[in-house]
């Protein structure tokens, strides 16, 4: 079998990819690519050579480690949402291992726009941005717009499905944001299962990415976010298993 690596952390954008990330860095038996988020399968390499030339995309990673025993795997997590980019991953590998962070959608949406704010990528209040994304995107039109998602990423059925249908449920791990905030190692002990290498005993990962400012989201929002996302919700917990807590939705 040619080279390839072994897992992917695919989703989703403020769900607790960069902590889970960290933390894996810390086992022995685990090599994360030299930064997080390549960006490979959504951003096609400009080297316009048919087919995609994979060495580009495997010089972020350490290849001695993977013959000294150790698993391979990096985080890029708008490839649930960003469309072709599961498919273009299941051409590389079709039996990698893929794991998928969902949050709260209220919650994460909110997280979304002020990152963006911090970032300096977004000028409109967040009751705007969200009540007028749809208009906003149209300008990059057939095209998915990365920047004005704040509510279209939230939408999580669409994503788990499409998973589903590439790749095997062994091949598969589903975990909740909140639980890796609230019991790290809990949670960490899943994905060493998922990942079939050692038990590992993880020292706390400080909160990465989180905003320093205590503006809290408005009843009016709030309310907006709870009546775009409930279906989808309830659907994505359907097709999981999962119980509605802690989510608001």
């Amino acid at each position: 079998m040619p080279k390839r690596i072994d897992f992917m952390i695919a989703g989703v954008q403020k769900g607790g990819t960069t902590s889970l990330d960290a933390y894996l860095r810390q086992h022995p038996g685990i090599s994360m690519a030299k930064k997080k988020e390549v960006h490979f399968f959504d951003k096609r390499p400009p080297t316009h050579i048919p087919p995609i030339d994979y060495a580009i995309y495997h010089r972020e990673f350490d290849w001695e480690q993977k013959a000294a025993g150790a698993k391979l795997g990096e985080a890029t997590p708008i490839l649930t949402w960003w469309t072709g980019s599961m498919e273009r991953l299941w051409r590389y590998h079709p039996e990698i291992k893929v794991i998928m962070l969902l949050r709260d959608p209220v919650e994460r949406a909110w997280s979304h726009f002020r990152m963006d704010k911090r970032l300096q990528r977004e000028g409109e209040s967040f009751s705007d941005a969200i009540r007028n994304e749809r208009e906003r995107a149209r300008r990059n039109l057939p095209k998915q717009d990365r920047e004005r998602s704040q509510l279209a990423r939230g939408f999580y059925a669409p994503q788990v499905r499409n998973l589903m249908r590439l790749f095997r449920d062994d091949q598969l791990l589903f975990l909740r944001s909140e639980y890796l905030s609230k019991s790290p190692q809990v949670t960490l002990d899943k994905v060493t299962a998922f990942l079939e290498v050692d038990t590992f005993v993880f020292e706390p990962e400080p909160r990465h990415n989180s905003a320093q400012d205590s503006e809290s989201l408005s009843p009016a929002d709030r309310a907006f976010l709870e009546d775009a996302y409930r279906f989808d919700a309830q659907e994505t917990r359907r097709l999981l298993g999962w119980d509605k807590w802690p989510w608001s939705v």
